[in-house]
């Protein structure tokens, strides 16, 4: 048996998915970086957000009830890093970007990230000090030479043509590597 030591109350939940969220309320449009994020299930699509409750996004979350995730590459990262260290309040983060929008015009868009996905809140509750927003997918946009035709459908071509950033508890970004198996295929040759 393998020995295991205790790293107390750790999260070691691997990969951290970094994102850039956009709001829009009373005309001010911000993106703020996101580790807190994740998927609640596919039918319906339905993501969640956990944000600070002193942050200038979760006020804005809770007075447009509408925000976009948007899916940095790995050629985004020093423009994301600075969106999780400048404040909204003193800094236009929107103006790092080319900013457009899709079928909600309080869901501002960043064009240089390959994925955004629009979410409309459907539920948020407050724990500790944290606004936590489920957002129910309304659109979702990706960059067209990212994605390939399979049984007529488009699809991501890939984690690897997303390039996408990924942070961990050891305080490093990292990117992701070639695909290893075939979900809900691979344990079927055992």
């Amino acid at each position: 048996m393998v020995e295991k030591v205790s790293l107390g109350t750790m999260p070691l939940i691997y990969p951290i998915p970094i994102v850039l969220v956009g709001c829009k309320a009373n005309g001010q449009v911000n993106f703020a970086t996101f580790g807190d994020v994740g998927l609640m299930g596919i039918n319906p699509p339905l993501l969640f957000l956990s944000s600070h409750r002193d942050h200038l996004t979760t006020d804005l979350i809770k007075e447009a009830g509408i925000f976009s995730i948007n899916i940095p590459d790995t050629n985004l990262l020093e423009k994301t890093d600075t969106c999780g260290i400048a404040s909204g309040r003193e800094m236009d983060k929107a103006a790092l970007f080319e900013v457009f929008y899709g079928s909600v015009e309080q869901a501002p868009l960043i064009s240089e990230c390959p994925v955004n996905i629009i979410c409309q809140v459907v539920h948020q509750f407050a724990i500790q000090h944290r606004q936590l927003f489920i957002g129910q997918v309304v659109e979702t946009l990706i960059d067209k030479d990212r994605v390939v035709e399979e049984d007529g459908k488009l699809r991501p071509k890939g984690l690897e043509a997303l390039d996408p950033i990924f942070y961990a508890l050891d305080n490093r970004y990292y990117r992701s590597g070639p695909a290893i198996g075939i979900g809900y295929q691979t344990g079927k040759r055992q």
